[in-house]
C-alpha cells in the first residue's frame, strides 16, 4: 500500500507546483498590463540671441546706367545707415542687383512707368538684438534720403537650445512622474518603475504664439511621454 501512496503523493506535489507556477505567471502578466501613461510638459521663456534683418529697395529710371547708379547709391546709403546704428561691416551682406526691363515684359500694362526697375537689398546678421530693435524704428531716415524701401523684415532667433535642453527634460520628466503619482494615489495603487518613455520634440516659438519670428522673446517647449507600472 505504501508503494501506491508514494507515487500519488509525488504526483500531487507536482500538480501543486505546476499550479503555483501558472498562477505566478498570470499574476506577473496582470502586473505587466497594469500601467499608466502620462505626459510631462516643460516650458521656458528665453530672449533671442540673434537677429536677421532683410531690407529690400528699388530704383526706377528710363536709362539703364542711371537705374544701376541709383540702386547702388541706395545700397550705400542703407549700409552707411546700419554702420551709424552701431553694426560692423561683417554684420552686413549686400544682395545682388537685379534690373527689370519693363518694355521687354509683354505683360506690363503700365506704359507710363519708368523703363528700368532696379532691385537690391541688404541682410544684417547680428547678435546685437537690442540694437536691431532700435534701428528698425529709425528706417524713416532712409526714406528721407531717397531710398525706396519695398520690404523690411526682421526675424529674431534663439540659438542656445542645447544649453537648456537637460534642465527642461528633467523638469518635464519630473512633471510626468508627479502626474503618475497622483493617478496611482487616486487608483489606490503604488507607482512602480518606468515601463517605457519617449522624448518629444523641442519647439521654439514666439512668446505671442504668432510664429512669425518677429518676437524677441521666445518660448521653448518640450513634452515627454512616460509609462509607469502600477503595483
Amino acid at each position: 500500500m505504501f508503494k501506491n501512496i508514494l507515487p500519488a503523493f509525488l504526483i500531487a506535489v507536482g500538480i501543486a507546483s505546476a499550479g503555483y507556477s501558472v498562477g505566478s505567471a498570470i499574476s506577473q502578466n496582470q502586473n505587466f498590463n497594469r500601467y499608466v501613461s502620462v505626459k510631462g510638459l516643460a516650458e521656458k521663456t528665453v530672449k533671442s540671441d540673434k537677429a536677421v534683418w532683410q531690407l529690400n529697395f528699388s530704383y526706377a529710371d528710363d536709362e539703364l546706367a542711371n537705374a544701376y547708379q541709383g540702386i547702388a547709391k541706395a545700397q550705400a546709403v542703407a549700409k552707411d545707415f546700419l554702420q551709424k546704428q552701431g553694426f560692423t561691416t561683417q554684420d552686413v551682406e549686400l544682395q545682388p542687383v537685379s534690373i527689370v526691363d519693363n518694355d521687354a515684359n509683354t505683360y506690363n500694362t503700365n506704359t507710363k512707368g519708368k523703363r528700368y526697375m532696379a532691385n537690391a537689398g541688404i541682410v544684417l546678421n547680428t547678435q546685437q538684438v537690442d540694437k536691431v530693435k532700435e534701428a528698425v524704428q529709425q528706417t524713416g531716415s532712409l526714406v528721407q534720403q531717397g531710398v525706396l524701401i519695398n520690404n523690411s523684415f526682421v526675424r529674431y532667433l534663439y540659438t542656445e537650445l542645447n544649453a537648456i535642453k537637460p534642465g527642461l527634460l528633467d523638469e518635464a520628466t519630473s512633471n510626468a512622474k508627479a502626474a503618475a503619482e497622483s493617478f496611482a494615489h487616486n487608483a489606490q495603487s503604488k507607482l512602480g518603475s518606468i515601463r517605457q518613455a519617449s522624448q518629444g520634440l523641442f519647439s521654439i516659438s514666439d512668446i505671442s504664439d504668432a510664429n512669425s519670428g518677429t518676437d524677441v522673446m521666445k518660448k521653448v517647449r518640450v513634452v515627454t511621454s512616460v509609462d509607469y507600472f502600477l503595483k
